[in-house]
């Protein structure tokens, strides 16, 4: 054999990984970019695989949101104790996870305050958050691989484990466009709220 032969077939060898990792994955219907009134989602045309890094819960135990994805999509909420979008935020959050089974939806608000779980422990008293659980981005290596900026944002995660949209700005979790938004991205149904 020659250069030539060979030098196709170790091309195809080097690059197909990267070819493979670059193939577009086409989202769901009504998975698309859009402004949510305070809030705005952007749709990846070309998801990324959720991160490895673990994150804090109460008693300093640490996950990886690829432990926890699976069964159950994710929505990871990046957040601090005292951001305003944040604050008006959270309790429409809680309510929606209060709606949905965790074994089809699991929020995962990431505290950014430095402090870790401390302060965040007193805003959930606060704000009677119940449905959540505690967890802290602490060191910001997850928000850092997502490129999370301003606060709050919310990476939507489908039960494969790819990154399929970021919603920018804190929204009522509860209004009918971004249940709708949810259940497309997520391929989920969410229950009625009760009355």
């Amino acid at each position: 054999m020659n250069i030539r032969t060979i030098l196709p077939v170790l091309l195809g060898l080097i690059l197909a990984p990267a070819l493979l990792q670059a193939e577009e994955r086409p989202l769901p219907d009504g998975c698309t970019s859009q402004s949510l009134g305070s809030g705005s989602f952007r749709a990846y045309g070309n998801p990324k695989q959720i991160t490895g890094h673990p994150f804090t819960t109460t008693g300093a135990k640490k996950i990886s949101l690829q432990h926890i994805v699976g069964p159950r999509a994710l929505l990871v909420n990046f957040w601090t104790t005292w951001c305003i979008p944040c604050k008006k935020e959270m309790p429409s959050m809680d309510r929606l996870q209060g709606r949905v089974s965790t074994q089809d939806l699991l929020i995962v608000p990431l505290v950014r305050d430095g402090k870790g779980l401390s302060e965040a422990v007193a805003f959930y008293k606060a704000y009677a958050i119940k449905n959540m659980p505690l967890a802290a981005d602490r060191f910001g290596k997850i928000g850092h691989e997502h490129r999370i900026g301003a606060l709050p944002q919310t990476l939507f995660v489908n039960r494969e484990g790819w990154v399929v949209g970021m919603l920018v700005g804190g929204v009522n979790w509860e209004a009918p466009n971004v249940i709708k938004l949810v259940e497309s991205c997520l391929d989920l149904k969410i229950p009625e709220t009760k009355s």
